[in-house]
């Protein structure tokens, strides 16, 4: 916290005010986005105005600027120009609606980096980001081990947190829609966890504190049931620590996979297979069993085709935001919120080219900035914490290819938070030694 207490111990000048309205931003983000986006306004508002001169100076922000006009062009296109063949089920207003979850984004890539150019910040966003998803924690284990459904309110009812009941199968949601979204949020916070934990140089309370919130956002994330947030507290451990987490990653791994392969085998069907499968949780055997598949109405891969069948109808423009869901139901009677895919959606919403650019750009910061970050040859001075940013956005993105959480707004504005993250580790001339 020393970046917090210098705003605070000197003569401030805008941009720290907007600094520390950041941090309080991140703090709410996670318990109350009403809050969150308050003070995360101001702040960015703050370096537009002291920066506005320097967007279209920076190349980074050219391909994501083409990629809103295309977005934007779409919109207008399946507004006022192209015939919408489907107007009996679908509104194309929709699409100018859905501009929300991209065009002011691209304004928050741009306008947070002065708030994560260098290391200290950066671990400041992190510790601030570990912190304000206490309130999940806390919820979500209510949620779970003692059936809090709420509605929960404060400031006078100007926030209301409803939890709804855990079904069956089910796992904890907390201050989340759905148990898939705080598995998301669980995963951005889980390497930052790691990384605040093995950090050199720490106090022993520190550690405990640190260690705390390992292990309760990792079973947090666990009791999600969540396979994405599974997976993901597997594979972030290794990236992150390197060789450290590799020792411990890889013997965890090898006698999960035997276990399961033991409990789930024909060739070890039997009573001793019985007895083990009925000291695990139901929910846990059907996420790994054949009976978590059945009565399924439509596979992923129909659910896949029918995406690509769309995409094929207006490869440029697209056939528009939300269409998918009406369109699905309508050819299928079956109801599918999305298609499961976010390139598939956003190619389904504002076409091929938009997709590309954002596709393309995307892969670069992770590409380019992987090469800063995991490049250390002499294995000296490693920092974990920009290693959580890489490993919190790549698994993210890798996890949007099978199911899209990035509409909930809490988590897409964290995304191109972390993107502006590593946007500033590849410009910064000397990585290893700036602080």
């Amino acid at each position: 916290m020393r970046e917090i207490k210098l705003y605070f111990s000197k003569e401030t000048n805008l941009e720290d005010y907007g600094f520390i309205f950041f941090i309080i931003g991140i703090f709410f983000l996670p318990s109350t986005i009403l809050i969150g986006v308050l003070f995360l306004l101001p702040a960015f508002l703050l370096t537009s105005l002291s920066n506005y001169k320097s967007f279209f100076k920076d190349d980074w922000n050219v391909p994501f600027f083409i990629f809103g006009l295309l977005i934007l062009l779409s919109a207008i296109s399946q507004n006022y120009f192209l015939t919408n063949e489907y107007d009996s089920i679908w509104d194309t207003k929709l699409s100018l609606i859905g501009l929300a979850n991209w065009i002011p984004l691209i304004w928050v890539f741009w306008a947070s980096q002065p708030y994560l150019n260098s290391k200290s910040k950066r671990r400041s966003f992190s510790l601030i980001l570990v912190a304000g998803t206490f309130p999940v924690l806390i919820t979500g284990f209510g949620q779970y081990f003692l059936n809090w459904t709420g509605p929960f309110q404060t400031l006078n009812g100007l926030i209301i947190w409803y939890q709804r009941p855990i079904e069956n199968p089910g796992g904890l949601s907390g201050l989340f829609s759905s148990q898939n979204y705080a598995a998301s949020w669980l995963n951005f916070v889980w390497p930052f966890c790691i990384a605040l934990f093995i950090e050199r140089g720490n106090s022993l309370f520190k550690k405990s504190f640190a260690f705390s919130f390992l292990i309760s956002t990792g079973l947090a994330a666990f009791l999600t049931f969540s396979r994405n947030a599974w997976l993901g507290l597997f594979t972030s451990m290794p990236i992150v620590c390197g060789k450290k987490g590799l020792k411990i990653f890889l013997p965890l791994i090898t006698i999960t996979i035997f276990i399961l392969f033991f409990l789930f085998s024909p060739f070890f069907d039997g009573e001793l297979q019985n007895n083990l499968k009925n000291l695990l949780p139901g929910k846990i055997l059907l996420e790994f069993s054949s009976e978590g598949y059945e009565g399924l109405d439509v596979t992923r891969m129909e659910i896949y085709k029918s995406a690509f069948e769309l995409i094929k109808e207006n490869p440029f423009f697209g056939v528009g935001a939300g269409s998918f869901s009406e369109i699905f139901f309508l050819n299928t009677n079956f109801w599918k919120g999305h298609s499961h895919n976010l390139l598939f959606e956003l190619s389904i919403s504002y076409g091929l080219p938009a997709t590309i650019i954002f596709f393309i750009s995307t892969t670069n910061i992770l590409y380019l900035s992987s090469k800063k970050i995991f490049s250390n040859k002499m294995k000296i001075d490693i920092n974990y914490i920009d290693r959580a940013f890489w490993t919190a956005l790549f698994f993210f993105l890798i996890s949007q290819l099978a199911d899209i959480q990035y509409f909930d707004g809490k988590i897409s504005l964290i995304t191109w938070i972390l993107m502006a993250g590593l946007k500033n580790i590849i410009v910064e001339k000397d990585y290893r030694s700036i602080s």
